[in-house]
């Protein structure tokens, strides 16, 4: 049976209808043949960047040595589609823009130059030598000075890139592109050079050529060829370059994805930030629970209803977003934000790791900055953010359930706040207290029963645990207070009870432990001077090492005289006692 990867490509998923009353030329071709010509492939500034990885680079390395192998070697081995648009054509050099196809592109041009390293070390592949190989496949004549490289790619793309076929220190940089080569290096050896020499002159791609008459967008949108698939946030920024002028696709791209989205997120290498920015932007604008998947049909019928998808509407499209990216990398603390009190609130949700309450959240940021910026007061977003901290803590606290927790925030976003409201803290207070009762803000006896009675470690209430024990300790020590990067969360009773444990606890030590093993009561903060191989010690042996702690709420263990559950339970009780004070509420007031 021929394995599934080797199996020919269908065409894309292109109508045959659209084929047929277009100017789309779909044929066969030899890959190799489109690089042997005068030609230059240019990655235009609206298409992702490249993307693949260990998986997508071996499987088409293998595929390569899988059909050099093959009974039937006058199988051609069809490996995915290419789809170019024409620029220009002068000289004799034919210059074409990628609309698909640039993964493998890129990929087949990296092997091509670690294989002609591999013969200029060990001779030649049949009748290529690695001089062949650079010279025809992948550089232009000498002549073309200009245009010498057959394939462009963009930004920090194309830095690594270069390095690698001119062969001047090939493999550095930390993107996607340089790891690529040191992928593909490890596997092209003396060996297996010839046979991936034969694979690559079966290797078949599916080509298509647009003109101006053609939808770029519509058919990038509609393939079906296998690779990694576009994020939601690379279908956005392809949307709102594609058809723009080069000079304004340039500036678009550099000044606001490039240095203002990607770096306020922190996302050249981490694409999903971006996907998660815009699923809470379009949350927040559409007033409706977008999931992640549709943020991009979400975007573009937005912009549509909106009358922003004209390409005079998408510089100042692309500008709102950067300034939303900004705002949001703070709420991710991935860029700088203001200081003091907005920080420390925003700093606290951050750490509790429950996010539904960002497309709100961002909002308010916005609206503060907007009446900031307009001479209008915006000291309510402090006691603002307080409520929202209440809000969360305190269902955390409680032990109650965040469903439909993210679906109240949304529409709390699309809430407009009248023009003669006075006391825009006290209104968004107001809204939050009408939320339905299931998600509504638990009260004092319910954060106080859930702190007494229900689990706070494992997963993710471990992170929270740590948030909240954390807001504490800076609540009690102000500045004197050590680094909460630095603590984890430890149990005091342990998580194995030994039999010294099980005879200090008494007759009920095992029902002791299994109701207060992972409650907020028998969990404390240490430092790195804490070693796991005290834990199961007793409590005795502990209070030295709690005395010398730097942490207050630890420190202060070392005075109680043993721990059993009373203990326990008094600790809880004034833990409570410190989250109230921490996180209040009293309603719409």
């Amino acid at each position: 049976m021929t394995p599934r990867s080797l199996t020919a490509s269908p065409l894309p998923a292109i109508s045959r209808e659209h084929i047929e009353t277009s100017s789309m030329k779909a044929k066969a071709t030899r890959f190799l043949d489109l690089i042997e010509d005068k030609v230059q492939y240019l990655v235009p500034r609206w298409q992702r960047r490249y993307v693949w990885g260990e998986t997508e680079i071996h499987r088409l390395i293998d595929d390569m040595l899988a059909i050099a192998d093959a009974q039937n070697q006058e199988r051609p081995h069809y490996g995915g589609t290419m789809i170019t648009v024409l620029e220009s054509s002068a000289g004799g050099m034919k210059v074409h823009r990628v609309v698909d196809g640039q993964q493998r592109l890129t990929t087949v041009s990296i092997l091509l130059a670690c294989i002609a390293e591999t013969l200029d070390a060990n001779g030649t592949g049949g009748e290529l030598t690695g001089e062949d190989i650079r010279d025809d496949l992948l550089f232009n004549p000498r002549k073309q000075e200009d245009r010498r490289r057959k394939l462009r790619l963009q930004d920090g793309d194309e830095d690594e890139y270069r390095r690698i076929i001119e062969s001047d220190s090939p493999g550095s940089g930390d993107g996607h592109v340089a790891s690529a080569w040191r992928i593909v290096r490890k596997r092209v050896n003396s060996e297996n050079v010839q046979p991936l020499i034969n694979g690559l002159h079966r290797l078949r791609v599916i080509t298509i050529g647009l003109d101006d008459r053609d939808d770029a967008q519509q058919i990038f949108e509609s393939l079906n060829a296998t690779g990694k698939p576009l994020t939601e946030g690379e279908k956005v920024k392809n949307w709102l370059l594609m058809g723009l002028a080069e000079g304004v696709q340039e500036k678009l791209h550099e000044e606001h994805w490039k240095k203002a989205i990607e770096k306020a997120l922190d996302a050249r290498h981490h694409r999903e930030r971006i996907d998660v920015f815009l699923r809470d932007v379009m949350r927040w604008w559409t007033v409706s629970m977008v999931a992640g998947h549709r943020t991009y049909d979400e975007f573009r019928r937005w912009a549509i209803r909106k009358g922003c998808d004209n390409p005079e509407n998408r510089p100042e499209l692309c500008a709102t977003l950067a300034h939303l990216a900004a705002l949001y990398g703070q709420l991710t603390g991935t860029a700088p934000g203001p200081s003091g009190r907005v920080k420390r609130r925003l700093d606290h949700l951050r750490a509790m790791g429950i996010d539904a309450h960002r497309p709100f959240t961002l909002r308010l940021l916005s609206d503060a900055q907007r009446a900031g910026a307009s001479g209008h007061d915006s000291k309510w977003l402090v006691p603002t953010l307080d409520a929202v901290s209440s809000w969360i803590t305190r269902l955390w606290l409680a032990g109650h359930s965040f469903t439909g927790l993210g679906k109240a925030f949304v529409g709390l976003a699309g809430v407009t706040v009248p023009a003669d409201e006075s006391d825009t803290a006290r209104f968004w207070r107001r809204r939050i207290a009408e939320v339905p009762e299931r998600i509504a803000v638990p009260t004092d006896s319910a954060v106080t029963d859930g702190i007494r009675l229900t689990p706070k470690y494992g997963g993710k209430d471990t992170r929270a645990t740590r948030a909240v024990l954390c807001a504490i300790m800076y609540h009690q020590q102000r500045g004197e207070a050590p680094s909460c990067g630095k603590l984890t969360v430890e149990h005091i009773m342990p998580q194995k009870l030994t039999e010294d444990w099980r005879s200090d606890l008494g007759e009920r030590a095992e029902d002791i432990h299994g109701r207060h093993l992972h409650r907020l009561g028998n969990l404390t903060l240490c430092g790195p001077e804490w070693n796991s191989a005290l834990a199961r010690h007793l409590f005795d042996k502990k209070k030295p090492l709690y005395e010398a702690s730097s942490v207050l709420i630890t420190r202060r263990l070392h005075k109680l005289p043993n721990w059993d559950e009373a203990a326990i339970r008094q600790r809880a009780k004034e833990l409570a006692e410190e989250a109230l004070k921490l996180w209040p509420w009293t309603g719409g007031s």
